[in-house]
């Protein structure tokens, strides 16, 4: 039990603090991208997600953004998989909020604004003020908008996930980044190169929220082909990939254990894929891990 702590605990704070560097072979590297850590005090915020978090504070809690609030909130989307949803939430039933004391047209127009980026039309405003008049709570009517394909759609041009289960009705192109990332992660745990199919697959359902970046590498390696590689092919490949180092240090011990039961291929996988490192490695390619 003290030799699992002791690998998880390296897995976990090695990886913070190294680089992301290429894979000996790898033709796709993050290095030449911004990456976010826990301990910058500069992050650095895509457009739709620093757009998003404007209309936030400004809309909810009526004031300018301030830097440490939207980095703190910024690290719950990147490191703890956080959704839209999630974060609206925390500023609609945050105290700060609360306290504004909106009547219950103003509270209507807030949520307008914050989730579908316009102002109430006259059916919308009535529809919801009459629930909130026959004793539905402000709770309630907050989560009747986070249901709604619109809240997805504008969760999409942000490039954040909605939290919410319910379809789009847009769809947004794959990117240049996103394609990177695919064929990245692809060579790293297949060892050749993606055909444009299946890069192009893989990135659309990345733009789209149809799949994590972890959801695809989970994919990938426990794949029938990485299933059937021998351990120290499979956990090369996971140090070289996922945790963007060489296989050394604490390689041995952790190959040990995989060969004797005493830690899961499934075990390696999460504890990999929740460290600092494959975050800022997803961030780096503009997507959210």
């Amino acid at each position: 039990m003290k030799m699992i702590k002791k690998i998880a605990a390296v897995l976990l704070a090695a990886v913070m603090f190294c680089a992301v560097v290429p894979v000996k072979n790898n033709i796709v590297s993050a290095d030449d991208l911004p990456l976010v850590s826990r301990d910058e005090k500069f992050p650095v915020f895509t457009e739709g997600i620093d757009q998003f978090f404007n209309l936030l504070y400004y809309k909810a809690l009526g004031r300018e953004t301030d830097p440490n609030g939207k980095y703190e909130w910024y690290c719950h989307l990147i490191y703890d998989g956080y959704t839209g949803a999630d974060i609206v939430r925390g500023f609609l039933l945050s105290p700060e909020f609360i306290n504004r004391n909106c009547t219950d047209e103003e509270f209507v127009e807030v949520l307008y604004q914050i989730f579908f980026y316009r102002s109430a039309d006259a059916e919308g405003m009535t529809h919801w003020t009459g629930e909130l008049a026959n004793g539905m709570s402000r709770q309630q009517v907050i989560e009747g908008f986070i249901a709604t394909p619109e809240w997805t759609d504008q969760c999409l041009l942000y490039g954040i996930p909605a939290g919410n289960g319910v379809p789009a009705t847009i769809r947004i192109m794959q990117t240049k980044r996103s394609e990177s990332f695919v064929s990245w992660l692809y060579l790293g745990a297949f060892c050749r190169e993606a055909d444009d199919g299946t890069v192009a697959q893989g990135a659309l359902a990345l733009c789209n929220f149809e799949k994590s970046c972890t959801e695809l590498a989970h994919e990938y390696y426990f794949s029938d082909e990485l299933n059937n590689l021998s351990n120290i092919d499979w956990l090369t490949r996971v140090y070289r990939n996922l945790l963007s180092r060489e296989p050394n240090g604490d390689f041995n011990d952790c190959l040990n254990m995989l060969n004797n039961g005493t830690i899961s291929r499934e075990s390696i996988f999460t504890m990999s894929t929740e460290a600092g490192q494959w975050a800022r490695t997803c961030t780096g390619f503009g997507l959210l891990k």
